[in-house]
């Protein structure tokens, strides 16, 4: 599992790779994956009624947002269950990666 960062070095991080995207299946790969997923969560808007305390850290322009969003969707594509490469059983209490 890659480090932990803050969301502005993680953003950093993205930006970065995205001038020079790693190698699939890579350390790299992976740590961009990971980065990817922070600098998205981190920036997702509050809604109305959300306490202030849930504001995103991060603010970013609605281009980047999109093409990062986009960019995360065609990264998860390849999976069966989508953002959860490993399967969703954990969840369930079952291993169904498998089936």
């Amino acid at each position: 599992m890659p480090d932990i960062v803050d969301d502005e070095t993680a953003l950093e991080e993205v930006i970065a790779f995205l001038d020079a995207p790693p190698q699939a299946g890579s350390a790299e790969d992976e740590r961009f994956a990971s980065r990817l997923r922070q600098v998205i969560a981190a920036s997702i808007p509050a809604a109305e009624d959300d306490d202030p305390e849930d504001a995103p850290t991060l603010r970013l322009d609605d281009d980047l947002r999109d093409r990062l969003e986009a960019l995360a969707k065609a990264r998860a594509s390849h999976n069966y269950f989508g953002e959860h490469p490993d399967g969703i059983g954990p969840t369930l209490g079952m291993d169904v990666s498998k089936a």
